[in-house]
């Protein structure tokens, strides 16, 4: 490949870099919200997601004009077909941290609390999210599978705070906040699931493979 090339890949490479430590950044913020209720915090975030919008869009289209004019192969065309992928699976991250923190506003307003459970889930998404982002950066795959692997727990933990919100609707508990509640599980779930995502692309940037729809831990 040509060298002008080269420096536009190196150079999308860390443009993708820096997106998907904004989006990660935006995920840690909302786990920082909830712990602090936080409510300016929250705010913030909020209204980092159009800068979040505009980088997704600026790396598809410089993804998609070095396909089209360098026709790359082999590592290089699977760097940008993973960096393609990945960028929209960030962005959804950065839309479920601002949705986190909207619903978040809404129980703090209410005086409502978060249950311990909750925040355990958001603990573990979000060293998901590290972990995911490392593995990226070293083309590590023991690492991206681990992710894979913490999904099962991540699923357990939505499948409690679920049970959580029933019991407190079956109680005296506030009906908005625990609705609530319910939607932040569900949104942290869906950061889990794009998660595994964007595992699934970095292990085919390093091997080559594609692991979609397959075991990544082994055998069941």
């Amino acid at each position: 490949m040509s060298q002008q090339f080269e420096q536009e890949l190196a150079h999308l490479r860390r443009e993708f870099t820096a997106h998907a430590a904004a989006c990660f950044e935006a995920l840690e913020r909302a786990h920082e919200a909830l712990r602090d209720r936080d409510v300016e915090l929250c705010k913030r975030v909020i209204e980092g997601d159009d800068r979040v919008d505009e980088a997704e869009i600026r790396i598809e289209a410089a993804c998609v004009r070095l396909m089209m004019l360098f026709h790359p192969v082999a590592h290089d065309m699977r760097l940008l077909v993973t960096i393609l992928k990945m960028n929209d699976d960030l962005e959804r991250v950065a839309d479920h941290a601002s949705n986190i923190c909207w619903l978040a506003t809404r129980i703090i307003q209410r005086g409502g609390t978060f249950p311990p459970h909750l925040m355990e889930l958001s603990a573990r998404v979000v060293g998901g999210s590290r972990t995911v982002l490392q593995a990226f950066l070293d083309s590590d795959v023991d690492r991206a599978r681990s992710v894979m692997r913490g999904d099962v727990a991540v699923d357990a933990l939505d499948r409690t705070v679920r049970h959580e919100v029933h019991d407190l609707l079956a109680g005296d508990g506030e009906v908005g906040s625990a609705l609530h509640v319910f939607r932040i599980s569900r949104e942290l779930e869906r950061v889990g699931d794009h998660l595994a995502n964007m595992v699934e692309e970095t292990i085919y940037l390093i091997t080559g493979e594609i692991v979609r729809h397959h075991a990544l831990a082994g055998p069941a």
